[in-house]
């Protein structure tokens, strides 16, 4: 009844390797994937199928997609392409709401790009060198502010942290991290508030899913994930107190935690999923989960912790069901 499915490879984008996967924050089965076709598909998860393909840009402006996420809402997917374009889509009707130009990084590879997971009007992504943030509130027509050169060289990552950790004291703040392995945290003023190296090549961050400190009485220390060459696991006032080599030599693209932080996947050249199971002093590797035929680069989780998704340079998205709901209502019947 509750055993890991089979992955499904759904292959919709056929212009292109796909370059970003995002799961709404508000439904438990839709998500939407980008790809080097212009197009953003979306999908149920629930019966591995395509509802709807947006075209997001025109035979005029023939450029690719890079990063796609959903705002916070639910109601908004936001898109960047390599024309240095961010678009704004309603997905009830499939409209283009607004779009905003020569403010992302138009790098082949997938690029940062974030949403506040409070408020719905909030979004960042990588400027137009990669080495500073775009700043955008939905509700203008302009772009709200730019952070320019907070890193030396391309940022490769960016989230939104919560403000329970102990650099932010109460504010909003952001968590970047760049191909030189380093990690900054920063205000949306673009003040640096902590800087973290891995000393090593980054390309993706993950703090914890808790409130900081909240699991201390079991023994779990809030900490910020680093991948790239390799997974370090960061510990405030403590530094780098874990590396995580079980992928070899294959680059790290994207590290997600499940919504209670208790199991870990990566994802990474060769097309590799790998899962870790958390412990207070440790992440043990439980084994590879599935394999795509070429490199992923990017991957998320749906809101339940149901099912997991990657986005592939072989031109498919990977759909995982990894069990049932962590709550909420779910059905199950048997006919005789």
């Amino acid at each position: 009844m509750h055993q890991e499915g089979s992955v499904q490879f759904l292959r919709y984008h056929q212009g292109g390797s796909v370059r970003g996967v995002a799961f709404n924050p508000k439904d438990r089965y839709l998500f939407c994937s980008c790809a080097y076709d212009g197009k953003v598909n979306l999908y149920s998860a629930q019966r591995f199928e395509l509802l709807m393909s947006y075209q997001i840009t025109t035979m005029s402006l023939a450029r690719n997609v890079n990063a796609v996420r959903f705002t916070s809402d639910g109601t908004r997917i936001l898109a960047t392409t390599t024309a240095r374009r961010l678009a704004v889509i309603d997905i009830e009707h499939g409209e283009q709401l607004i779009s905003y130009d020569n403010c992302a990084f138009n790098g082949r590879d997938r690029t940062g790009l974030a949403v506040d997971p409070i408020c719905p009007n909030m979004a960042v992504c990588c400027c137009v060198n990669g080495k500073g943030l775009s700043l955008f509130d939905l509700r203008m027509p302009l772009p709200l502010d730019f952070i320019y050169d907070l890193h030396p060289n391309i940022i490769r990552d960016v989230t939104f942290l919560n403000n329970s950790w102990p650099w932010v004291n109460g504010q909003n703040a952001l968590l970047s991290v760049s191909t030189d392995g380093i990690c900054k945290v920063t205000t949306l003023q673009g003040r640096n508030l902590h800087t973290i190296e891995a000393n090593h090549g980054c390309c993706t961050v993950a703090p914890t899913p808790e409130l900081y400190g909240s699991a201390v009485e079991d023994g779990f220390s809030s900490v910020v994930m680093l991948g790239g060459d390799m997974v370090s696991a960061y510990i405030p006032d403590a530094g780098i107190q874990e590396t995580l080599t079980d992928h070899g030599d294959t680059f790290i693209w994207k590290l997600r935690y499940t919504s209670s932080g208790s199991t870990l996947y990566t994802a990474c050249d060769k097309g590799v999923v790998r899962r870790y199971r958390r412990y207070p002093d440790r992440h043990q590797y439980l084994g590879e989960v599935y394999a795509h035929k070429n490199d992923i680069e990017d991957m998320d989780i749906s809101p339940y912790d149901e099912y997991l998704v990657t986005a592939s340079k072989d031109r498919s998205v990977g759909l995982l069901k990894l069990g049932p709901p962590n709550h909420g209502w779910t059905e199950y019947s048997e006919l005789t």
